[in-house]
């Protein structure tokens, strides 16, 4: 492993904390370098984009319709009969050979497998996930796959963004950037969503929101909503009427819808879970080939029945934005969809859940707003502004991404009006599924595996703390000419465990450990504290982050910090040490719990 080079901070504070210039310091100079990288990666994720969609086309045309075209269809208008139970089965049989003999990662949805690359690989992806996934994905959805393409897209341009940065020398903390912009970038342009696509990278990959990650996130999905228009123009994907609430009164009914929808979540995540842990252990020979051709086969009679379940549903979508089914139809659907999504990806095929998850919401929604009408009918607005909703309360309750839900349908529906429901139905189904399931459906595959994913993140209390708050200021300095025989005589047990050593004038010259003092043999000659003094410390001013002196701390393998102040002679005003800092954990328990702080704080 390569050694990490190790500044010479035991003699002097950081540049930034002397204030001499101001470049760099809020935002490292090497992220200009990274947008360049970010723009590259986003403008290849959006042809990617582009091309598997065109793929999926190509695909459904084949099998559902027997020509060779890339004109946008959908299985659902297809008139093979009895053959449509089958061509599923075909997709599953291709997959499951694909995921067994070349590339295990290509199971599943996609952003799972991104999420453990960026947490436990060190942002490391395969030039196979690159290649694979599309191709997989393609056969999947063109076969008739319940899903939407957008999952496979962003692991798609997550694995373009690792490679470019692992070909490139970057640090793991850039590829993780790389990573999540070509994730960006691959939501943007599926969907010609921009916003949506930085804050699915924001949600679920970088887990943080600082100018170094962000910046790059969204020129990389501008780039790619760039190509996505240069293609298919400014027309949205889901068009919708210019909704609008009848008064304050329906928000009552749009909470209501999103305590319900966040019950469909519930029960989509665990269905889910269960079905994996099923198909996973069916007792069976090669169950990766095997598993998705029995999942598809019970997919292939759904779709038999509710045509509208196979493929995408794009057009299913847009009917329901629209309101342009009946209740009882909505209702099929969105049961049918629901049972159609979780026995597919259960099985152990590939293929995006957030399409699926506006069909299940969609229909729900807009049934719940007819019922509804009879009982409120000076309330209720439009059933369709409840479908827009509760798509975005089922996506985000099952991903735990409320706001790229929010953002998402408020770009699908180009509504102002949308947006105070699209927040109230979202986040109660966001808080209801979080009080009532630890997992979401893309942590639920990771945690099985034994990984701990977070999914929440706040400021960590390192970079919202300076140094002089955990430093002590009560401690004793002792004169470079001190003999140590006389030191050691003069040392109580209530001294602390760190003894600077200064000079004439008080200026600090170096440290020695209370432990040290009590190893050391005084010789018989005069024996000075300057001799002993050594520089294992990191030098810190008082307004120094506890981030950046703990981070100094582990590049010089120190645990003693020596506070000076910011100007004039550098005369310790303060000490600390590991212990110190670990301290400001209290912090947390006092701020969340106050009863077990107070305890703490006693003891």
């Amino acid at each position: 492993m390569a050694e990490i080079p190790i500044p010479e901070t035991g003699g002097e504070p950081n540049s930034a904390s002397r204030g001499t210039g101001q470049f760099g310091v809020a935002l490292e100079p090497q992220v200009a370098r990274i947008c360049v990288y970010a723009l590259f990666v986003g403008l290849v994720a959006g042809l990617v984009a582009e091309g598997l969609l065109e793929l999926i086309y190509l695909f459904t045309n084949i099998f559902f319709y027997g020509r060779f075209s890339f004109a946008v269809s959908s299985p659902a208008h297809s008139h093979l009969g009895l053959w449509i139970i089958l061509i599923p089965a075909a997709g599953g049989l291709l997959v499951g050979f694909m995921v067994e003999a070349w590339e295990p990662t290509l199971k599943g949805h996609g952003i799972p497998e991104a999420m453990e690359a960026v947490l436990f690989g060190q942002s490391r992806m395969r030039m196979r996930v690159a290649i694979l996934k599309p191709l997989a994905t393609a056969f999947a959805i063109g076969t008739g796959g319940p899903f939407g393409a957008e999952g496979p897209i962003i692991q798609t341009g997550a694995a373009l963004g690792s490679l470019f940065g692992q070909a490139a020398g970057l640090t793991p903390y850039y590829r993780r950037v790389l990573l999540a912009s070509g994730a960006a970038a691959g939501m943007a342009a599926t969907f010609t969503a921009p916003l949506a696509g930085i804050l699915v990278a924001v949600e679920l990959l970088l887990f943080e929101l600082r100018a170094r990650s962000f910046i790059p996130v969204a020129i990389a999905a501008a780039a790619a909503t760039g190509v996505r228009i240069h293609f298919s123009g400014w027309a949205p994907l889901f068009p919708t009427p210019a909704f609008r609430l009848t008064g304050m009164r329906e928000l009552w009914l749009f909470a209501l819808l999103g305590l319900l929808m966040g019950a469909v979540g519930i029960a989509m995540i665990r269905t889910l879970s269960w079905l994996e842990d099923f198909f996973d252990h069916l007792p069976i020979r090669r169950r990766l080939i095997w598993s998705p051709v029995l999942g598809a086969l019970i997919l292939g009679l759904l779709g038999y029945f509710q045509p509208q379940v196979l493929g995408t549903s794009y057009d299913t979508i847009r009917a329901m934005l629209n309101d342009r089914l009946s209740a009882g139809r909505l209702v099929g659907i969105s049961i049918a969809k629901f049972w159609a999504l979780v026995i597919s990806l259960g099985s152990g095929t590939t293929g995006g859940v957030f399409a699926p998850s506006l069909v299940v919401g969609g229909g729900l929604g807009a049934a719940f707003a007819m019922a509804a009408r009879h009982l409120f009918p000076s309330v209720i607005s439009d059933p369709a502004f409840y479908a827009l909703a509760a798509m975005a309360a089922v996506f985000g309750g099952i991903a735990r991404a409320p706001f790229t839900s929010i953002v998402f349908l408020f770009e699908l529906s180009h509504n102002p009006n949308a947006l105070l429901p699209l927040i109230v139905c979202v986040m109660l189904s966001d808080g209801s599924v979080r009080l009532f399931n630890r997992e979401s459906i893309m942590t639920i595959k990771l945690v099985k595996r034994g990984l701990i994913v977070l999914q929440d993140y706040s400021v960590p209390v390192f970079l919202r703390a300076r140094i002089d708050q955990a430093m002590r200021t009560r401690f004793r300095v002792v004169q470079a000419g001190d003999d140590l025989r006389s030191t050691l005589e003069s040392l109580t047990p209530a001294d602390s465990p760190l003894v600077p050593i200064v000079d004439e004038n008080g200026e600090l010259l170096g440290i020695v450990e209370h432990r040290d003092l009590l190893r050391t043999e005084p010789p018989d000659h005069r024996f000075t504290m300057r001799e002993l003094a050594s520089q294992d410390f990191v030098l810190a001013l008082p307004a120094d982050s506890v981030d950046r002196v703990h981070r100094d701390m582990m590049l010089k393998h120190t645990e003693n910090i020596v506070v000076v102040p910011a100007s004039g002679p550098r005369k310790p005003i303060g000490i600390a040490r590991a212990i110190d800092i670990l301290e400001l954990r209290r912090w947390l328990l006092e701020e969340e719990t106050p009863q077990r702080g107070a305890a703490v704080k006693r003891s």
